[in-house]
């Protein structure tokens, strides 16, 4: 029987160990925090699933928030200057896109792992201690990884990236935010300052979930929006965030968010991401040859709203791969082209758009701006979110 090992549980490493489980395969899912953990620490991102990982997801018997997150209806774009409004106009999407907080759906798919019968091993995995596992595994997937064990996979040449940050960034996750009132998310674009976006969210334990907002800054690096630090606490990142809201938000939007509080003492999130492309095979110290998946091999600045998406459509893709190659032997080959075709059909697509989007051509900035003006063009550009190989109809 086949054996596979997947390294990392999160959008891309629980659903390609889920789909297998359940299809017969004897699985062994590794990640340092186990679902208690994961829930109560901190939040990991944002995060918006568009309507094609929704369905995937559902078709794979993971859809258990299908009917209860609130949908997100369309983009509510917005370009302000000094608080005021340059252009602003919504759109809508073909269908509604979903936001569930990580922290309820890793601990969820965790425990539901658990019980179906997976193989869950909680334990920090180092290089030295994955070279040895991978003996004893037909394959080993890794969808998480730092320092020397993400070095294994060498960078994609192909692709000349920032060598820092495109944005820093903060998260809030609030309660008591007014709702947009047609169900929008929205993105508001400050030039030269950096960009705002915020959705509706489902927060909380398992079974215990309710409606939130959350609202992500992400900041040119150096510039006014950039006041977080990561040894702040969550009290003053809700206030430097709600100061920011005031100062830079046309007032219609800030009024959205003037009676907020905190979902919790772990809904605040600092960093910022060195966009990263790599190829699809590592190579641990042995020779043993490993699959890279997900942020593993395409990181990039979730301001674009693509991650979730690309890693769930990885996981799923790998799945099918390795359930339509039975018992096969999964070789070099084999890898480089299953990870080949993520990283072209989805991955990269959604890497340009996103590059795109926080380092606008003219072009860009002319279809924001006409977009107000034409509701047509607006919905084209809102469904390249959901599609980001769309963007080059739009001639971008």
């Amino acid at each position: 029987m086949t054996q596979v090992q997947v390294v990392g549980a999160g959008e891309c490493g629980l659903p390609l160990a889920r789909r297998l489980l359940d299809n017969g395969v004897k699985v062994t899912l590794i990640t340092d925090r186990d679902p208690a953990a994961v829930l109560s620490g901190s939040v990991t991102s944002t995060q918006v699933k568009f309507a094609r990982t929704l369905e995937l997801e559902a078709a794979a018997g993971l859809g258990a928030w299908r009917t209860l997150a609130p949908p997100i209806r369309g983009i509510r774009l917005t370009v302000a200057v000094d608080r005021s409004p340059v252009v602003t106009w919504a759109a809508p999407f073909d269908s509604p896109a979903h936001s569930v907080d990580q922290r309820t759906v890793f601990s969820h798919h965790l425990t539901e792992f658990a019980a179906a019968g997976g193989d869950l091993q909680i334990a920090p995995i180092s290089l030295t201690d994955l070279d040895e596992r991978a003996a004893d595994a037909d394959l080993t997937v890794v969808t998480r990884a730092s320092g020397e064990l993400a070095a294994c996979f060498p960078a994609d040449p192909d692709w000349a990236l920032p060598a820092a940050p495109m944005r820093r960034l903060a998260v809030v996750y609030l309660d008591g935010a007014e709702p947009d009132p047609d169900g929008m998310g929205m993105f508001l674009a400050l030039p030269g300052l950096g960009e705002v976006v915020s959705t509706a969210t489902l927060t909380g334990a398992p079974g215990q979930e309710r409606r939130c907002d959350n609202l992500m800054f992400a900041a040119v690096p150096g510039g006014p929006l950039d006041v977080f630090t990561r040894d702040s606490s969550p009290a003053q990142r809700l206030a430097q965030a709600t100061e920011l809201v005031e100062r830079y938000f046309p007032p219609e939007l800030a009024r959205r968010f003037r009676t907020v509080e905190l979902t919790d003492s772990g809904g605040t999130l600092v960093g910022a991401v060195t966009p990263t492309m790599r190829r699809p095979v590592g190579l641990l110290p042995s020779g043993t040859p490993v699959l890279g998946g997900g942020d593993v091999l395409c990181r990039m600045d979730p301001a674009g709203a693509q991650g979730a998406n690309s890693a769930v459509h990885c996981g799923i893709h790998y799945a099918d791969a390795i359930l339509a190659h039975g018992d096969g032997r999964f070789d070099t080959e084999w890898m480089e082209s299953t990870g080949q075709q993520w990283l072209t059909e989805t991955a990269h697509p959604a890497a340009r758009w996103t590059m795109t989007m926080l380092n606008p051509p003219p072009a860009l900035n002319e279809l924001m701006m006409a977009g107000g003006q034409d509701p047509a063009l607006a919905r084209a550009f809102a469904a390249t979110f959901a599609r980001p190989a769309a963007m080059s109809a739009l001639g971008l």
